[in-house]
């Protein structure tokens, strides 16, 4: 079978898989959105994921049988490339780094869209609300952190002698 001449029932599970790894996304983007300065999210997350969800569908309509190893290479060079898209949000200036929970966003879709692409829906279920909860939860933490850290260091302070 090639890619060219896709039978109904292949082309149905094609678009499943590429509406499904769009909706897995979404969430991702929808976050990113709301919350990142780097505004990326609703348009970008989902298009990495059913994009890596194509690329995989390709490689394994392509490189069957004694070439299934060129699928592996086919991932690397895949996660690789949404690497440097992922390098492309994070933004450095005056010694400060933001865009870092984006970009690991980003490469978190493409694994969503491949894993989809493999048929592991709970893979990327579990994907998609895992980041989910690091990207909504650990910003709470932080700032729990930073306060807890600023109550120590006015406490330090106070017990210096002579801050009296």
């Amino acid at each position: 079978m090639t890619v060219a001449n896709l039978g109904v029932s292949e082309l149905l599970g094609l678009l499943l898989k590429l509406v499904a790894s769009y909706l897995f996304a979404l969430p991702l983007g929808w976050e990113r959105r709301v919350v990142s300065a780097v505004h990326i999210g609703l348009r970008v997350l989902p298009l990495i994921s059913v994009s890596s969800c194509a690329y995989v569908f390709l490689g394994q309509q392509l490189f069957t049988g004694s070439d299934s190893n060129e699928q592996a290479n086919m991932l690397q060079g895949l996660m690789t490339g949404i690497g440097f898209v992922g390098a492309g949000a994070i933004i450095k200036e005056r010694g400060r780094s933001s865009g870092v929970a984006t970009a690991a966003a980003i490469w978190a879709t493409g694994g969503i869209g491949a894993a989809i692409a493999y048929g592991y829906y709970v893979l990327a279920a579990a994907l998609s609300l895992s980041s989910l909860f690091v990207l909504d939860i650990t910003p709470m933490l932080a700032e729990r952190a930073r306060l807890v850290r600023r109550s120590r260091r006015r406490n330090r302070d106070s017990e210096k002698p002579g801050s009296e």
